[in-house]
């Protein structure tokens, strides 16, 4: 049976990690486990964090397009990062990073205040697939002259795209096991043990299980108002 032919109740049942809802519910209410999750990722020592924010909202004005964060949290030293879970293949992650890193920006600097507030800040993709197709089990991306390779413009942005299928190849044994229980597998390390836990927690959730079904229940209404709408649109074209 395809995802798609499920009901509300049974695709629950099957959510994994790798899910944005299960994903971002786990980081909310875990901001340690989140902070650990972006030192693992990174490979960076952070001290601290502020409560992780799912599914953040940012918009520069009342006219903007706003984006929807999965998990957008800021460190102790004024650090951002926005880690997003992609399931499904996409052409466009590079052009999300740039728009994402733009609106952090300016979600981070005050009315009035100068450029040199702004700190270093991070777009992750947790992608399922390889966003780029060149085999790299990571890619990350940071401002370089063309002139010289070796020189940054060190403006504090970076973007990094995890390939989680080549969990294998990571270069961490904590990158090894967290992205192999990302991609379905049994939880091979105490960190992945206690996020299987947590992901365990939510599912028994009552609360949360009410709201993801109804979400579900209110997404299939507005795709079959969309199917009938096309279809309507088709039938005005060949009736012409």
């Amino acid at each position: 049976m395809q995802r798609h032919e499920l009901t509300p109740a049974q695709k629950w049942e099957r959510l994994t990690l790798a899910d944005n809802f299960i994903f971002c519910k786990v980081l909310e209410d875990n901001p340690e486990v989140c902070r650990h999750l972006i030192e693992i990722l990174l490979n960076i020592k952070i001290d601290r964090i502020e409560k992780p924010a799912a599914e953040k909202s940012l918009k520069t004005d009342f006219i903007s397009r706003g984006i929807r964060l999965d998990v957008y949290v800021k460190d102790g030293n004024g650090r951002s990062f926005d880690i997003e879970i992609q399931t499904t293949r996409s052409t466009s992650l590079a052009k999300r990073a740039r728009y994402y890193q733009g609106l952090m920006d300016v979600d981070n600097v005050q009315h009035g205040a100068g450029y040199d507030v702004l700190n270093e800040s991070y777009v992750v993709f947790l992608c399922m697939g390889d966003a780029f197709g060149k085999g790299f089990p990571v890619y990350t991306f940071r401002y370089r002259a063309d002139e010289d390779k070796d020189f940054l413009m060190d403006d504090g942005t970076v973007n990094v795209f995890f390939n989680a299928k080549k969990y294998d190849t990571m270069k961490s044994e904590e990158l090894r096991a967290f992205f192999k229980y990302l991609c379905g597998k049994e939880p091979s390390s105490g960190f992945t043990d206690r996020l299987s836990a947590l992901v365990e927690r939510v599912k028994t959730n009552a609360q949360w299980r009410h709201r993801f079904m109804t979400w579900e229940q209110e997404m299939a209404i507005q795709s079959n108002e969309k199917a009938k709408e096309i279809a309507k649109e088709l039938a005005k074209d060949m009736a012409k």
